[in-house]
């Protein structure tokens, strides 16, 4: 299957990616499809690099902040049914073995969050409706507080997303991320007719860095850019979604 792997140790990570050749092009997302049986057909042969569909629990993402710890009694939401997804929360994390979780995105940002010393894994999801609300922030801040994440272990991996140069906003989405507790003029580029462009992948990783994670691995693939491989809903109003993974090996 057309995917990124992020981590392949006690933890497993990784992205999957736009494929032509696969129904819908490798959608994985139950909630902006033409086909469910063909986005089912897309997880079943993840299922088969993966763990058991029974196993996976995923959200239906609201553009919130709100997070939700998971553990075995939510085996099974959302993986065959979007209906029974857990709703209204961007970001889900678990410290259960054989629990896969997993976020959905096409131009926005999906996280993998992990501490393999935990073991911890979390996934979050952060248009810039998310990055205006510090979902990031608060993600990592709650895990930490509750020392499920150790800053000087934690690594994070980015899924492909609309990067600065391709994402154009207009001042009302600028006036909501000034609203953030630091510095974000350096994520700012301002151009004429009030608008600007966005780095909202940069303002996640400065959150991550404000809370000691330095072990960062970007991504360098503009989703309204590399259209082959990036699912874009700017590009497509009718598009598929990337899905952004980890779960704990036993």
């Amino acid at each position: 299957m057309n995917k990124i792997i992020h981590l392949n140790t006690n933890i497993y990570g990784a992205t999957t990616l736009k494929d032509i050749k696969a129904p819908e092009q490798n959608n994985m997302a139950l909630h902006v499809c033409l086909n469910s049986e063909d986005v089912m057909k897309n997880r079943k042969e993840l299922e088969k690099e993966t763990l058991p569909l029974e196993n996976w629990v995923l959200p239906w993402q609201k553009h919130t902040a709100n997070v939700q710890r998971v553990s075995i009694c939510d085996h099974g939401k959302g993986a065959y049914t979007k209906e029974d997804s857990i709703l209204n929360v961007d970001a889900l994390y678990t410290t259960e073995p054989n629990t896969l979780i997993g976020v959905f995105t096409a131009d926005c940002v999906g996280v993998l969050v992990v501490d393999e010393t935990t073991p911890c894994v979390c996934v979050i999801h952060s248009g810039w409706k998310g990055t205006a609300q510090g979902i990031v922030d608060k993600v990592v801040k709650e895990l930490i507080s509750k020392d499920l994440l150790h800053p000087q272990f934690t690594k994070a991996y980015f899924s492909p997303s609309i990067l600065f140069d391709s994402l154009e906003v207009g001042m009302e989405v600028i006036d909501l991320i000034h609203n953030l507790d630091f510095d974000v003029e350096p994520f700012i580029r301002y151009m004429p007719h009030q608008k600007a462009y966005l780095d909202n992948q940069g303002l996640c990783i400065q959150m991550l860095k404000n809370n000691g994670i330095t072990q960062i691995v970007p991504s360098t693939m503009d989703t309204k850019k590399e259209i082959e491989t990036c699912f874009s809903y700017r590009n497509n109003k009718q598009t598929g979604e990337h899905f952004t993974f980890g779960f704990i090996k036993e």
